[in-house]
């Protein structure tokens, strides 16, 4: 059965009172696969349970009478009970099997069991074989079915679910690494202060400024607190620089549904907000999450990530970058890669800028050309070298703490996803994608180098990953 592009529940409720059943399915399904709202999944897992049997599917009909009697609503359990004992009645061959209606092992199942997945030999590999997602609980696994050309994709068979890692390491190394930032950036503007009055103490007709030999802290802290929280638009608005677009649930999970289940499953499983999906059109492999809280994270991926990853793999990806929501040591991260964004853009933009003043500066001072030069050249090569070296002392901190959170967001990935080896194939295809596009393009670009401790696998592991 052809999927339908943007599902809704009215489409399909009206399909149904029809008698187009084929469609009314095709809707049904794709609200309770994207569909967050428990309210209105529930509902259109009611008329899947009509629309199944009038398609000739009852076994489906029953399975899903059996979930929704799991549902925490008593009506909707007294219904589904009353509505399964009717379609036994009317349906026993379908009632006497109608958990492998669908002939799949659910995803849940695979990472605890060694069957592989398996599919009957009269049965084809068309969509309307899926079970759709209906209603997913907090403590209850969903019925969830991959589709059969995830098959042979290489997971794992008898992996066991790890054991959830004690926070108290992460968070001590998030409070360290928040000190030794702040500290840092307390010493630097110190520096700069002092530095600019004693400047201005040596020249002639200028006074130094008595703000400047104020204590900075307060204002420092301050000015911390602000940009924390416009740090999500702020990011959104440097990453605009690199063609940041949005991507909805619906467009990816077009072509990459496994990826988009994730992300419906964990969201509604952990009772969080769905992030703010975004694409950047670029052949690198990245993937970054970002924000100040749950409800304003945005996960940003590439398209070069998107094509050249499977779908299994990307579902990990989006499940590790789940993982960092999860754990909060995003808002760190966020907050500190956004002020190095500033140190590092004067050092990136800072040739374009003197070549634009040296071309106006020739025009006003014509013969100035032999001497114009070597004073521009030395300016602007001081002020970059600074500007880069004030953005790598203050990524040393966050460097660390990028470094330790995976371990925790990988140990999430895995046990949401269950796929382990999925997971090491996304990485290695990672560092490959980002080694190929340094390759190609001759350097490495801003993006990779200023946002590099947001990133699953770093630039310069990428590099080295490849060489190895």
């Amino acid at each position: 059965m052809a999927s339908i592009p943007n599902p809704t529940l009215a489409a399909g409720i009206e399909a149904l009172k029809q008698g187009n059943y084929q469609d009314a399915i095709a809707h049904l399904e794709g609200v309770c696969e994207m569909e967050l709202d428990d309210s209105i999944v529930t509902e259109a897992s009611q008329s899947l349970v009509e629309a199944y049997p009038k398609h000739g599917q009852p076994e489906k009909a029953i399975a899903l009478c059996q979930h929704l009697r799991e549902h925490p609503d008593p009506q909707i359990q007294e219904w589904a009970a009353k509505t399964e004992a009717e379609l036994i009645t009317k349906y026993p061959v379908a009632a006497k099997s109608p958990t492998d209606a669908t002939g799949f092992t659910p995803l849940e199942d695979q990472a605890s069991s060694p069957l592989k997945l398996s599919r009957k030999p009269n049965q084809t590999a068309s969509s309307s074989s899926l079970l759709p997602v209906p209603y997913s609980p907090p403590d209850i696994p969903t019925l969830y079915t991959p589709r059969p050309r995830w098959r042979n994709c290489g997971r794992a068979q008898h992996w066991h679910p790890l054991k959830s890692p004690k926070m108290e390491r992460l968070w001590l190394v998030a409070i360290t690494v928040a000190i030794a930032f702040f500290w840092l950036l307390r010493v630097l503007v110190e520096f700069a202060m002092e530095t600019i009055n004693s400047i201005l103490v040596e020249l002639p007709w200028f006074q130094p400024f008595q703000l400047l030999y104020r204590d900075p802290t307060l204002a420092l802290g301050i000015t911390l607190a602000i940009l924390f929280i416009l740090s999500p638009w702020l990011m959104d608005g440097l990453l605009q620089f690199h063609g940041l677009e949005p991507l909805s649930l619906t467009q990816l999970a077009s072509r990459h549904p496994e990826s988009a289940k994730v992300i419906q499953k964990v969201c509604r499983k952990r009772r969080l907000p769905l992030p703010s999906l975004k694409i950047l059109p670029t052949d690198a492999t990245v993937a970054l999450t970002y924000g100040n809280l749950p409800r304003t994270a945005r996960i940003v991926v590439s398209q070069g990530l998107l094509d050249q990853l499977k779908d299994d793999e990307i579902a990990n990806i989006y499940a590790g970058q789940l993982g960092h929501i999860i754990n909060r040591d995003f808002m760190l991260m966020s907050l500190g890669v956004l002020i190095i964004q500033i140190p590092y853009t004067i050092y990136w933009q800072i040739p374009q800028w003197a070549e634009k003043l040296k071309e106006l500066l020739l025009v006003k001072l014509p013969g100035g050309r032999g001497w114009l030069s070597p004073i521009l050249l030395g300016i602007t090569g001081t002020v970059a070298s600074v500007s880069y070296s004030i953005y790598w002392v203050l990524s040393l901190p966050l460097l660390w703490l990028s470094r330790a959170r995976v371990y925790y967001s990988d140990r999430i990935a895995i046990s949401i996803t269950g796929n382990p080896n999925g997971l090491t194939r996304a990485l290695l295809k990672i560092a490959l994608g980002i080694s190929e596009d340094i390759q190609i393009s001759g350097q490495t670009s801003g993006l990779l180098e200023s946002f590099d401790v947001l990133l699953p696998v770093g630039y310069q592991q990428a590099m080295v990953s490849a060489d190895t």
